[in-house]
Parts: structure tokens; sequence; C-alpha cells
């Protein structure tokens, strides 16, 4: 009897101990990304450690971060999230849309969906579609919003196989930005 409860007692301190084992992997793993801070253009964002400010490739753009792995030779990311602001002509909606309508001509955009959002306490407008971009097929998510006669554009873009996994980075910025 004494050898059985022995027996399960070793068990149970071996389970214990693999169990805090885990759970400081774990504790480490989170320490290893932090949350990292830009404010820029009249946006404030945090986003993790393993993302960084890079190169933009439009001339409206206010700030722009990119997955670090995936930053080219000329400091382009290749999964990035680019902040835009450009000054409103006329109606918002009539303005954001016709952005849209003018990419249909071109034979590589896909439009997947388009709707109305919030961002904070703002009404925003969502578009998510595909591009061929240099021969490389990309999914995009615009996240449209207005201030101060304005509009601004948070533009997700990843090639199509990596769009999925690193759309968190995106939501998560949407739900925590601040608009100064």
């Amino acid at each position: 009897m004494k050898g059985k409860i022995l027996r399960g007692s070793i068990i149970a301190v071996v389970l214990i101990m693999f169990l805090v084992s885990s759970v400081s992997a774990d504790t480490n793993a989170d320490e290893e990304t932090q949350v990292m801070t830009l404010s820029k253009g009249g946006l404030v964002i945090n986003y993790p450690s393993d993302w960084g400010y890079s190169q933009a490739t439009s001339n409206c753009s206010i700030m722009s971060i990119s997955k670090l792995d995936s930053i080219d030779s000329k400091g382009v990311g290749q999964v990035n999230i680019n902040f835009e602001k450009k000054p409103i002509e006329g109606d918002f909606y009539t303005f954001v849309n016709s952005t849209y309508k003018s990419m249909q001509y071109d034979a590589s955009f896909k439009l997947i969906s388009s709707g109305e959002s919030v961002i904070g306490d703002r009404e925003a407008l969502e578009y998510i579609y595909t591009s061929n971009d240099d021969g490389m097929d990309r999914e995009h998510k615009a996240v449209w919003f207005e201030k101060g006669g304005q509009a601004y554009v948070m533009l997700y873009s990843a090639p199509v196989d990596q769009f999925e996994q690193n759309l968190y980075v995106a939501d998560y910025i949407l739900s925590d930005i601040q608009i100064t």
C-alpha cells in the first residue's frame, strides 16, 4: 500500500513540475513580444515588437509598419500596414467609394467584401480585396474613417498565403487606435 502511495506521489510531483515548466515557457515566450507605440499624423497605434517602421510606397502615407521578417532590401515590407491621409473633396462616402470604382477597371483587382464598420466611436468603411502586384497575389484590408475634413485609411496588405495568419495585428491596431 505504501508503495502505491509513494508511486502516486512521485507521479503527482512529476506532473506538477511538468505543468510549472510549461507555464514558465509560455511566460517567457510572452515576454519576448512587447507592445510598441507609434504616433504620427494624428494617430497613435500600438503594435507587437516583431513588427517595425518601414518604407511606404504611397505619397499620402503618414506611417507604415511591417512584419520585421518581411522587409526587403529597399525597406518595404511584404506584410505591412500603411496609414494614409487624404483631403476629402465632397462627401466622405462618395470619396471612398469612387476609389474602388476606379480600381475595378484593373483586371487584377477582385473585391471580396465591402461595408460599414466602426473604429472606436467613428463610423468607418471596410473593403477587403485581392490584387496582383508585380506577379504576386496579395490580399488587402482597407478601413477608412474621417476626421476634420481628412480621409484616413489603414491598409493591411500581405501575400495571399500570409494574409489570414497576420490579420490579427491589423485587427488589434484598429481595436486600440487613438485618433488625436
